[in-house]
């Protein structure tokens, strides 16, 4: 029930945005891909709602709304970084917190896009709160098999991620290796992994076209170039699929399907002007220990 309230007040977000808004990026919520743009920033705000597999009054844990802001500069053509901010909101128990700060670092090795795989190496500095609930990654195994006993002080993890990709015409390919070490407890690391898939359409072009408008150059990236006729602004840019999850950590590798998180996430991207892309998926969560999400992002590209 909640599920289905909280997706008919996206759809109500989606279809009263202002035309007018600005922004951009590509599709995935979890997934990174090789694409990176000299000199462009970017500003996204993501919000979930998600719906726990198990609500916890102790916890003060229910139906909750958690956000992510981030700013992205790409400061040469192979390399860009990124500083993200991160909180939550508990709609059931009316509590919430600002959780902290991630900064982020991804490299591609090779300076054209060309490559078989477009190999990038990502590295991210967290300094969060441990109650900390975006989901920006998944990783680990949920029944405590290997891990050091708890610290009760601020989270400080070392992100790092081999990330694949390759562009073939209008599909992008994407697969992330995740490594997360704890700092505060002897390196002890969680492994996690995303896949994606994201298909661009060319209902823009079409309607261009019909409107007597001759089609730009592809978009870049093989993303549809904008901004779109009015009339074709809320059809959707683009498809996509992500796959991710927990794989156990580094003293207990995989484990069971039950105690590994993992979630199947549908995709939309729609392109309502120039520089603004939304977009918006559900995460469904395949196992017994994953939550079920509505996802939704604004980004604004200058």
């Amino acid at each position: 029930m909640r599920m289905r309230a909280a997706a008919g007040i996206v759809s109500g977000i989606l279809w009263l945005w202002p035309g007018s808004a600005k922004a951009g990026n590509d599709i995935y919520f979890v997934t990174y891909n090789h694409h990176i743009d000299k000199g462009e920033a970017e500003l996204m705000v993501m919000t979930d709602y998600t719906e726990p597999t198990e609500r916890s009054e102790e916890a003060k844990l229910g139906g909750y709304l958690s956000q992510m802001v981030e700013l992205e500069y790409g400061l040469t053509e192979q390399f860009a970084t990124e500083l993200m901010l991160e909180g939550f909101f508990d709609a059931s128990y009316h509590y919430g917190k600002f959780t902290g700060f991630r900064w982020e670092n991804r490299y591609r090795l090779n300076k054209d896009e060309n490559w078989f795989l477009n190999p990038v190496l990502y590295m991210e500095y967290e300094d969060l709160d441990p109650k900390t609930r975006f989901k920006m990654e998944v990783s680990g195994r949920t029944d405590g098999k290997g891990e050091p006993a708890e610290v009760e002080q601020r989270e400080r993890i070392m992100e790092t991620r081999l990330v694949l990709s390759r562009d073939i015409g209008p599909w992008n390919l994407a697969f992330n290796w995740i490594n997360e070490t704890d700092t505060r407890r002897g390196g002890f690391t969680d492994f996690g992994y995303a896949l994606g898939v994201r298909y661009t359409l060319s209902d823009h072009h079409h309607d261009r076209e019909e409107d007597g408008q001759t089609p730009s150059a592809a978009g870049h990236h093989g993303q549809p170039p904008g901004p779109p006729p009015r009339a074709g602004r809320w059809k959707p840019a683009a498809v996509g699929l992500e796959l991710f999850g927990g794989l156990g950590n580094n003293r207990a590798f995989g484990g069971s399907f039950d105690v590994q998180p993992h979630y199947l996430s549908p995709l939309l991207m729609f392109h309502p002007s120039a520089h603004v892309m939304v977009h918006v998926a559900a995460a469904f969560g395949l196992s017994g220990v994953s939550d079920d999400l509505i996802r939704t992002g604004v980004a604004l590209e200058f």
